[in-house]
């Protein structure tokens, strides 16, 4: 036996050398590739729209919004975490940024993306005191880390003085906490907007990541009685000088709004008034190439977009909310990772938590929901070229359009008709509404008839997972068949290597 083993290898020796020197240099790059990554893989998270209500009673009334205890319902349910029909408690914003913490602290900056206060608080008496928490626990949750806020349309008190209101905001809620660089203030004290440069690394000065954030509040139509007309007009002059400021210095962009552009296809209005966003998109024409992408919050829905214009693209993610409140949306909140070397976006993840579980159980127990590069197969970074061939997939392959859906309608029990699925097709890149409507008319026209859909069968499942395990199980199965085949292959031919060793040993 030993004699038949020295015979096969003497015979198969160089084989096993080179399989092992192959493997061996597979797993040193492997690791040098993973030093490499790492040393420019860099994180951030984003939240939006909290709409903390400081009325909110952990066993109030859903019919109250939560604000009251049911005089005719004796059975009191704690729902410490929030309700799909109250604005959120102190409780969820705490148990978000926990959570965040928990899953990664060693973030490169923080993203805000507006409405901290209550749907039902529009006055400064409760409004200011929910600011300044936020204040307070970004700070204390990052003690170290860059912190952007972003001011939503929730966020600012409408009835204050003009000429001192976003001065007063900045005094009174503690954003000297997260804002303290000397130019942001400057801008920021006179309208809410600002723009900052960032070093991504250390040992680079030449590569700047620079943050736009428009104060969106003065675009929206339907509170722009509140403003002076001068007041929009100076922050679109500011966005187009920071603009050509950046491109000059060859800054990269990351560009922060609360209201994302284009059209909410659900209730069919614009959410920017239309003179000063087509002045807002010109500018975005003109500089295009330096918008990594642009970040958005406002509909509370996990949503994306592609601004098109000629060979002009600007990619637009908007974000989930914190609140689950009103359009049956788990709380979510959002890990990015980017390449801190080119600063651009390489994939996000996901994270949510179930209010339904976490009121049974009396637990925060936040999950990973989805990968965005696994669950839209995007193996690449995410940029708005990537975004935008990503919107053809989703408008002709019936399997990219369910996963669009299921994120935007991934906790609503309700069925997602044609003509709401032909509304969203068309909201993808048409920001104007004669365009929109048109494509909308295109499609029934030429009866594009698309599969009615689920969005979910319970509040207590996750869509996602369902999803995803339904995928995942097939995969598995042919894993397991193509190792038991390899295996297989690999005992025959051990097989027929021992019958020949033995036959030669006994000649």
């Amino acid at each position: 036996m030993i004699l038949s083993f020295n015979v096969w290898f003497k015979r198969y020796s160089l084989l096993v050398w080179v399989i092992f020197i192959c493997s061996l240099t597979l797993y040193v790059k492997s690791k040098l590739n993973a030093n490499d990554k790492s040393s420019v893989e860099g994180f951030f998270w984003v939240f939006s729209d909290a709409h903390v209500d400081i009325h909110y009673r952990n066993d109030g009334d859903p019919v109250t919004h939560c604000r009251n205890v049911s005089l005719t319902n004796k059975t009191r349910i704690i729902r410490k975490f929030g309700h799909f029909d109250c604005d959120a408690p102190r409780e969820l914003l705490t148990s978000a940024f926990t959570a965040a913490i928990n899953i990664d602290s060693k973030v490169d900056f923080v993203i805000w993306l507006g409405d901290s206060t209550s749907h039902r608080s529009a006055g400064g008496d409760t409004l200011i005191p929910v600011f300044e928490n936020l204040s307070q626990q970004l700070r204390n949750f990052f003690p170290k880390t860059l912190i952007l806020p972003v001011l939503g349309n929730h966020d600012i008190v409408l009835t204050a003085n003009r000429s001192t209101r976003f001065r007063d905001f900045y005094n009174q809620t503690q954003m000297n906490l997260l804002l303290t660089d000397t130019d942001a203030r400057r801008t920021f004290l006179k309208g809410g907007y600002y723009s900052i440069r960032f070093q991504t690394l250390r040992n680079n000065k030449q590569v700047m990541l620079r943050f736009v954030v428009l104060n969106t509040g003065m675009f929206q139509p339907y509170i722009l009685d509140f403003f002076n007309t001068k007041d929009a007009i100076e922050q679109i002059e500011w966005f187009n000088r920071t603009m050509s400021e950046a491109f000059e210095l060859h800054d990269r962009v990351l560009l922060l709004s609360h209201l994302p552009f284009g059209i909410n296809e659900d209730l069919l209005y614009k959410f920017y008034n239309l003179r000063y966003e087509e002045q807002l998109l010109t500018i975005i024409n003109r500089y295009s190439s330096i918008i990594i992408m642009c970040l958005s919050g406002h509909r509370h829905f996990d949503i994306l977009r592609v601004y098109s214009s000629g060979n002009i693209t600007m990619g637009i993610l908007n974000h989930a909310a914190i609140s689950p409140v009103g359009y049956l949306t788990q709380p979510s909140i959002r890990k990015y990772s980017y390449d801190k070397q080119r600063l651009v976006l390489t994939d996000y993840e996901q994270y949510s938590l179930n209010v339904l579980e976490a009121e049974r159980t009396q637990n925060d127990h936040w999950s990973l929901t989805y990968r965005f590069s696994s669950w839209y197969y995007q193996r690449k970074e995410i940029t708005s070229e990537s975004l935008f061939h990503l919107v053809q997939l989703i408008r002709r392959e019936s399997f990219y359009l369910k996963r669009f859906l299921l994120n935007k309608h991934h906790s609503g029990k309700r069925l997602i008709k044609n003509h709401d699925i032909i509304h969203s097709l068309c909201a993808l890149t048409l920001f104007n509404f004669d365009e929109f409507i048109l494509c909308s008319r295109i499609l029934k026209n030429r009866n594009y008839s698309y599969d009615n859909l689920i969005g979910n069968h319970s509040l207590d499942i996750n869509v996602h997972e369902n999803e995803q395990w339904r995928e995942y199980r097939m995969v598995y199965l042919r894993v397991l068949l193509g190792v038991f085949i390899f295996l297989l292959s690999i005992l025959i031919i051990c097989y027929r290597i021992s019958v020949k060793c033995a036959s030669q040993g006994k000649e």
